[in-house]
């Protein structure tokens, strides 16, 4: 028994790191939508057997970042144009709750939103638009994982996954917007005001899907954004 002890975990490790930066190429657009994913090519670029790249595209397929299909192997996965409107109609009702949550539970929560938004304005114009990306997602994870939730860290952490991957296709967000309105929500929470930080939250993340996701984008339900377009 004590022989096997160490293989789980040297094989647990190598899939993890093929998924992080796996999952990192899906989210920024390294890798696009519809894109084949070669195992052997991936293997020989990390260097490892089969194994653990199997089990780690297991773990992005179940994330929703890859599809396999027989005969055609592994791929990213398709982005449908429409459902942008159903990810952000369901931001909109989490991560309110979330911040309410959050607030509820106290801490530091405003020194942290503080911290974020102000690296966020201190890299417009000087970073590239992934890392200004990321630390958006970095803003709206603090808040939920304020709550001490973890389906509730789960859900955001899902549907901004979601979002980047729009975002890296086409769907730009306009950052200075973002940051004005993150100030709104960091305000509020400053000052403890529950309903206040709220509705900040909710404009917020309404105004990005009206900015995003406009309504035209309803009929063409049918269209994919892939590496074909």
């Amino acid at each position: 028994m004590n022989a096997f002890v160490g293989r789980p975990l040297v094989v647990d490790t190598k899939a993890s790191l093929i998924r992080q930066r796996l999952a990192e190429a899906i989210i920024t657009g390294e890798l696009r939508p519809g894109d084949r994913i070669v195992l052997d090519e991936i293997a020989r670029e990390f260097g490892v057997s089969k194994i653990p790249l199997r089990e780690a595209l297991s773990g992005l397929e179940g994330a929703g970042l890859v599809v396999n299909t027989p005969h055609a192997g592994p791929r990213v996965a398709p982005l449908p144009r429409h459902e942008i409107h159903g990810v952000y109609r369901l931001r909109e009702a989490v991560e309110p709750l979330a911040v309410r949550l959050a607030l509820e539970r106290g801490g530091r929560l405003a020194v942290e939103l503080r911290d974020i938004n102000d690296r966020m304005r201190q890299s417009l114009g000087a970073s590239p638009d992934s890392e200004i990306s990321s630390l958006n997602a970095e803003f709206h994870l603090a808040v939920a994982r304020a709550t001490t939730f973890a389906t509730v860290v789960e859900s955001v952490d899902g549907l901004l996954v979601k979002i980047r991957r729009y975002r890296a296709a086409g769907f730009a967000a306009t950052w200075d917007g973002v940051i004005a309105e993150h100030e709104a929500i960091v305000t509020a929470v400053e000052s403890g005001d529950v309903e206040g930080a709220v509705e900040a939250m909710r404009a917020h993340v309404h105004a990005q899907g009206a900015s995003e996701a406009p309504d035209e984008l309803d009929a063409a339900s049918s269209d994919f954004v892939n590496s074909d377009d």
